[in-house]
């Protein structure tokens, strides 16, 4: 588990419990306004709102005097410098606790994205698997179920109390077990460790470090939260990240934050 997931077991929690009272959007629109409010409260506890709030009172008061000034051009550059200089300073103070105010929503956004992202497919349709680097030798067992397309595989899922194991290596020199369907988790990518997984783990775990194999794509099923519109409309991005906007400047005027 990253530093990132933490928060996860938590989540899981949470949303068992909407999900005995509302549909998967409503459940996504709730994350959504959560994930709006958590990162206005964090901004607010991070950043000095009074500090913030005088630099952007005399800033007004410069932005004023320039509006009023009358003289010669050189008596209005210090005033220029002022105002520019307070605000950086302002930029300067939010700067660090709007970064900081990301991370909660960085914790909510990497689960929601496992959670709503994508579904797993029916038994017995095709699902497509690309392996990089594209020369991969791999072998599906039983390997009945399992053909060559192109530079990737196609699929057929198994149905319940199935499995089906896709190797490195060949039938008569088969290497270690890259994955096996059906999956624990609906999550369409699997790869070595890599060092940012410090922060965000792979559910699925991790490809062999000594093999050859680097990443293996796997063509789920997109989950659709909205029945109709443009594909881009239909996923989890949509809704979440408009309602996660309208929430947070909902909350930045509700907590009057500078």
């Amino acid at each position: 588990m990253g530093l990132l997931d933490l928060p996860a077991p938590l989540f899981d929690i949470i949303n068992t419990v909407l999900a005995s009272l509302l549909p998967p959007l409503f459940r996504l629109i709730v994350w959504g306004v959560l994930a709006g409010w958590l990162t206005m409260l964090a901004y607010r506890y991070f950043s000095n709102q009074e500090k913030i709030a005088g630099l952007k009172a005399m800033q007004s008061v410069q932005q004023k005097k320039i509006a009023e000034y009358d003289g010669e051009f050189s008596g209005l550059m210090p005033l220029i410098r002022n105002t520019l200089a307070l605000g950086f300073r302002q930029l300067g103070k939010s700067l660090g606790p709007a970064l900081l105010a990301t991370l909660p929503v960085l914790s909510i956004v990497i689960w929601v994205a496992g959670e709503f992202g994508h579904v797993f497919p029916s038994a017995g349709s095709n699902v497509s698997f690309h392996i990089e680097p594209s020369g991969s030798e791999i072998h599906w067992s039983p390997p009945a179920q399992a053909r060559m397309e192109g530079d990737g595989w196609v699929v057929t899922w198994p149905a319940a109390g199935q499995t089906l194991t896709m190797n490195e290596g060949t039938m008569i020199e088969p290497g270690p077990p890259l994955l096996m369907l059906p999956l624990e988790h609906a999550i369409p990518v699997i790869h070595k460790e890599r060092w940012w997984n410090v922060l965000v783990a792979n559910p699925l775990g991790y490809l062999p470090i000594d093999g050859h194999a680097d990443v293996i794509n796997i063509k789920l099923p997109e989950r659709e939260l909205i029945g109709f519109g443009p594909a881009w409309v239909r996923g989890w991005k949509f809704s979440f990240f408009a309602v996660f906007l309208l929430a947070s400047l909902w909350s930045k005027h509700v907590l009057r934050l500078h």
